[in-house]
């Protein structure tokens, strides 16, 4: 059964780990965007197309192969100064672009760095990727040994 969006927020708040995988299959992205821009709506965050933000800033995309996980991180800190919530979607791209090392560092990050008790990671992370079988074997657990790796069928609909 889905659940309430906007209540697992709250529940993140909670969470030293904030950061959050949501994914689904590529025919929903369309679907994915607009729950990403609602949730965003409602909860007073930043809501952030990364392809659109690469399309938008050509001298960034002209160095796209040595865009890395730690300079994704630094720009994810960045962006979300002053928000509760950053939400960045179509990301995929930038993690087709990495090795496998560099990918496993971008999910470390996920799973350890991304912590509400230091400054600059305080804000919920979510971040909407596509389902692939590298995203559903990842184990980035909360607290409760509960998966931050989520559908977005896990979700109801915030209409």
């Amino acid at each position: 059964m889905p659940f309430d969006a906007q209540k697992y927020l709250t529940y993140l708040d909670q969470e030293r780990r904030r950061a959050v995988i949501v994914h689904a299959e590529p025919e929903k992205g369309a679907a994915m965007t607009q729950f990403a821009r609602k949730l965003c709506v409602r909860s007073g965050g930043k809501y952030i197309d990364l392809l659109d933000w690469f399309l938008q800033h050509q001298e960034v995309s002209a160095e796209i192969d040595s865009f890395s996980p730690e300079k994704f991180r630094v720009f994810l800190i960045e962006q979300s100064k002053g928000f509760g919530l950053l939400l960045v979607d179509r990301a995929d791209f930038v993690l087709d672009t990495w090795r496998r090392t560099e990918r496993r560092d971008f999910f470390n990050m996920i799973t350890d760095q991304w912590d509400g008790y230091k400054d600059g990671t305080r804000a919920k992370l979510l971040i909407a990727l596509q389902t692939s079988q590298e995203i559903e074997a990842l184990s980035i657990l909360d607290s409760q040994g509960q998966s931050r790796v989520l559908r977005l069928s896990d979700f109801n609909d915030i209409l």
